[in-house]
């Protein structure tokens, strides 16, 4: 309750309303005159009792612990004349922008570092203030300091004031404080049950504007692939944080190894291709290894991190404007060194070795033969960019009936001028399957079951139109060709066609490999109605831009199958599994005729093959010409995150009604599913992650079924699934909020 004062004149008042009201009560007149001016002002009233006391250490501000998102901003910081303690300020507000107060001394970090420019070459370089000791050795590793350990103050409205333990000069191994030079404050806050959050704050100590960086690599580069890529206990997550510690003078004491951001990222990433590995021993002396790292997609690939475009980062460039040893040797880690140790056979003249301040520019600069940028070049990539497949016509889907696809392929690069397939030196290189072309037609695409195809499980129609290669189409003369499928669309056939091409052209441009390279060409795919009034094109769960992330260009089955998920589903269908590669002639005896076969279905082997190291379940498949491939490996992004792969939306539990069941084992005839063994479709999915006996026991009493014989007809047999009654979209157990998707939290 709040104290009020009350007015002489509205004292006034109520009294004549008293007096009215015991008038009138009494029969009494007399109220109806003027009641007359209001008096003076009365004496000021005694002061009310106060209110309640708010929350502890709360003044305007909110508690920190009622808050969904944790806003950090450092608003200042002035390091006293001659580097003493640097005082930090800062504010924290909530997802409404209101102030949180509470924060506790014990749930804060900082670190502290200052930018020097590169000599001779060299990169510019962090260098950490706090270091702490590591493996025996004395202030060799860069650190955090504890808000402990200074002066802490909550100015109780969501602001905080913090002084560093000492002068910056007083840090036993720290740079020579120069307050011309950039400095960078890093803050780790740590609101259990709140997300953990970072901040940075760059600035010059002198006063003045930031005008020299290092900003090379930012989170959404590193997210695009991890997700939310988070250390130590996942209280780092921020790139400009970690670069703080992880600089030039900051080593693992154990090993000796660098642990400096370029260095210990590029080795990590190249793990496998080391000559010398790369590890460390980590929290708790706990050995971390990372000599068998094979990295998503080609290692050339040095703008999928170094991302010139991003206006966030604008050193980028470095990676081709700034060479030398302690950059370039962390790939090329067998170059001379300075005492003639090590050696890159070939690629360096006789005699000559590197120290660690050698500019590689001079011979890999900007302008010169063998620059930066040119020796990271992809041969291979650069020429499939000269090819383009492109379906022009496509006629007789209708069932009974023999597909004829009109196609052409150009070179984008020159306005679009056709090549000749017949004749062309990139289609007629015949050793080895270097040239290739498929025409690819398929059925039924809500799920393609390509049922009386001719070929192995489910797999579609293929035709070759390279003759001289053992293929036939008509020329037409007009830079087009021509193709008509010998198998007919099955008279039982109904809904829409696909047809896709895939292959591969063959142009030796790699100096590095002997013969001519199979050129990666993305795939093309069209629809055309066997029984719908018009195509329906299959449905498409996933994005190509999103495998990408991680793949950056996706080519596999020997550059056959190239950035194209819709054409990759027409052979990885519910009916397909790898039986059709287990044979007598198989080169695997794992692989050996009459061994079990295993899925190859698109929704069961992705999740399956990006589990497998998390769930400690390889899959293993048979490949080509029965060649045993096991496949167990940690993916490096969240195993929860469902979009990490899928449009928004499209991971919900489907119509058990609408989607085939996916084949786990064919029966004695290869060629047809009537007596295959199915997992129903919304089980084989999750069982690929979700393979405890418990949640498969759930699946179950939930209308799963697993190795149930498909029905005469090649019908499914899972309608009972009823997944979308609690894991749909708005429903109690929702997949998306189940798993979290995009909800990263770190404690």
């Amino acid at each position: 309750m709040t104290a009020e004062r009350t007015s002489g004149s509205q004292a006034r008042k109520f009294g004549v309303l008293a007096a009215c009201l015991l008038i009138g009560a009494f029969g009494l007149s007399g109220c109806e005159g003027d009641d007359g001016s209001d008096g003076a002002a009365g004496p000021a009233g005694p002061a009310g009792p106060a209110g309640p006391a708010g929350p502890p250490g709360v003044s305007g501000g909110i508690p920190v612990g009622t808050a969904d998102e944790i806003n950090l901003d450092v608003q200042d910081v002035t390091v006293p004349e001659g580097g003493g303690a640097p005082v930090v300020t800062f504010k924290l507000t909530n997802e409404n922008n209101q102030g949180l107060a509470g924060l506790t001394a014990g749930q804060t970090r900082f670190a502290i570092a200052q930018l020097s420019p590169g000599d001779n070459g060299g990169s510019s370089e962090w260098q950490s203030y706090v270091t702490r000791d590591d493996g025996g050795v004395a202030n060799v590793q860069a650190t955090t300091e504890a808000a402990t350990a200074g002066t802490f103050v909550d100015n109780g409205d969501g602001t905080y004031e913090y002084t560093f333990s000492q002068a910056l000069t007083g840090y036993p191994a720290g740079p020579i404080f120069d307050a011309t030079k950039t400095h960078r404050i890093s803050m780790q806050l740590s609101t259990d049950p709140l997300p953990t959050t970072n901040g940075s704050h760059d600035f010059v100590p002198a006063g003045g504007d930031v005008t020299f960086t290092r900003l090379i690599v930012d989170n959404d580069t590193c997210n695009a692939c991890h997700d939310q890529l988070a250390f130590h206990g996942g209280g780092r997550f921020d790139v400009e944080f970690c670069v703080t510690c992880h600089n030039p003078y900051s080593e693992d004491g154990n090993t000796g190894n660098s642990v400096d951001m370029k260095w210990m990222i590029h080795k990590i990433h190249y793990g496998a291709n080391l000559d010398f590995g790369y590890e460390v021993i980590g929290f708790n002396n706990t050995l971390h290894d990372y000599s068998d790292i094979v990295f998503s997609q080609d290692v050339r690939n040095c703008t999928t991190c170094h991302e010139e475009s991003d206006t966030d980062t604008p050193q980028a460039n470095n990676w081709r404007l700034v060479a030398n040893r302690q950059a370039c040797g962390t790939c090329h880690d067998n170059i001379a060194l300075a005492d003639g140790s090590g050696w890159e056979q070939g690629l360096h003249p006789a005699g000559l070795t590197f120290t660690d301040d050698m500019d590689c520019l001079e011979c890999h600069g900007e302008g010169l033969d063998q620059n930066a940028a040119l020796a990271h070049v992809i041969p291979t990539q650069v020429e499939g960019e000269k090819y383009a497949f492109n379906i022009l016509d496509v006629a007789g889907t209708a069932p009974g009936e023999f597909p004829v696809v009109t196609f052409s392929v150009t070179d984008p690069t020159n306005n679009d001028a056709p090549y000749n397939i017949h004749t062309d030196p990139a289609f007629t290189v015949a050793a080895g399957g270097a040239s290739r072309m498929a025409i690819d037609v398929g059925w039924n695409p809500d799920d393609y079951t390509n049922t009386g195809s001719g070929f192995h499980p489910g797999l579609p129609i293929q035709l070759n139109p390279l003759p001289a290669v053992g293929g036939a189409s008509t020329d037409n003369n007009d830079g087009t060709f021509t193709v008509t499928s010998s198998t007919a669309i099955p008279l039982d056939a109904t809904g829409t066609a696909g047809i896709g091409i895939e292959g591969h052209p063959a142009v030796d441009v790699d100096p590095d490999i002997v013969g001519p390279e199979r050129i990666a060409v993305t795939n093309v795919i069209e629809y055309a109605p066997i029984t719908d009034a018009t195509a329906q094109p299959r449905r498409q769960p996933v994005a190509i831009e999103k495998c990408n992330d991680c793949h950056n260009q996706l080519s596999i089955h020997g550059n056959n199958r190239t950035d194209q998920p819709e054409v990759c589903v027409m052979c990885h269908n519910p009916n397909a599994t790898d039986a059709g590669v287990r044979t007598a002639s198989a080169t695997s005896p794992e692989c050996a005729a009459g061994t079990d076969d295993v899925s190859i279905d698109m929704k069961y082997m992705i999740h399956a093959i990006h589990a497998s190291g998390d769930i400690g379940v390889p899959y293993d498949v048979c490949g080509f010409r029965g060649s045993f491939i096991s496949i167990d490996f940690l993916y490096p992004g969240r195993r929860n995150n469902c979009e990490g792969c899928h449009k928004a939306d499209t991971y919900y539990p489907v119509d058990p009604a609408d989607v085939l069941p996916t084949t786990v084992d064919t029966g004695a005839d290869i060629t047809t599913p009537v007596d295959d063994l199915v997992n129903s479709p919304n089980a084989a999915v999750c069982s690929s992650c979700h393979t405890a006996t418990i949640a498969i026991e759930h699946m179950k009493q939930n209308g799963a079924v697993f190795n149930a014989t498909r029905e005469a007809d090649g019908t499914a047999t899972n309608e009972a699934e009823s997944c979308g009654i609690c894991h749909g979209a708005g429903a109690e157990a929702d997949v998306k909020e189940v798993h979290g998707v995009g909800e990263f939290r770190f404690n």
